[in-house]
């Protein structure tokens, strides 16, 4: 467990230190947060739904978004530099290395996220005169069910970014956001978010994030270090 910390505190100081990195995210986050609070407040009738709503699934799409932008740092940017091979020669395994770059991804992306959550619900409530505060099971979505999509989201992209080569993974990236970003916006869609986002909402999404997880994870079994070389550009 200590040599997953250790690539996590390596991938977050990476990503950290990366000016370019960090202002694409919080363009991003800027952008997505305060282009969203006109649109909370023309469902204003809605009462507090219409902030629900905004929170249900901005930050799911904002938070994959940036595991997107984070893990070509992560990921790629070793492989197109060559430095993957200092790495694949330490004491840790493929699948303990893959954890520790998910984790050190994650942390950021999840932060960043979070700060656009707070700027959506602080922009709608100064714009709109009032406050508009999420529900509970929101609350909850906000804690759990993101930061475990942006999990799923990060660790299928460092598989696939292990596994196959470069132009493969430019397209298997796009197809794998797009399908995560794709689903979130087909249930916001099918639901009825007026009523509000219920428990039993929130913990099917936990499990759904939880399984893909959990399968990313099985699958990193099939990864070894003579492909990934072999991959190196």
């Amino acid at each position: 467990m200590s040599g997953v910390m250790t690539v996590a505190r390596k991938e977050m100081r990476s990503i950290l230190t990366s000016k370019q990195t960090v202002i694409s995210g919080i363009v991003v986050v800027v952008i997505f947060s305060l282009t969203m609070a006109p649109a909370v407040l023309t469902l204003g009738a809605a009462g507090n739904a219409s902030i629900d709503q905004a929170l249900f699934t901005l930050p799911v799409i904002v938070g994959v978004f940036l595991g997107y932008i984070f893990t070509g740092l992560v990921f790629l940017r070793e492989k197109t530099e060559g430095t993957i091979e200092t790495l694949l020669c330490t004491p840790l395994s493929l699948r303990n290395l893959w954890a520790g770059k998910v984790i050190g991804t994650v942390v950021p992306a999840y932060a960043l996220t979070l700060v656009g959550a707070a700027l959506i619900t602080g922009a709608t409530s100064v714009l709109g005169g009032k406050t508009l505060l999420p529900s509970l099971p929101i609350v909850v979505h906000l804690l759990v069910v993101v930061p475990a999509f942006i999990a799923a989201a990060v660790g299928g992209l460092g598989f696939v970014q292990f596994l196959l080569g470069m132009k493969e993974n430019q397209i298997i990236n796009v197809i794998i956001i797009f399908l995560v970003i794709f689903s979130f916006s087909l249930v916001n869609g099918l639901m009825d978010l007026s009523m509000g986002v219920g428990w039993r909402t929130v913990g099917v999404l936990t499990a759904v994030a939880a399984a893909l997880l959990a399968f990313i994870a099985w699958a990193t079994r099939f990864l070894n270090k003579e492909r990934i070389v072999t991959t190196i550009p």
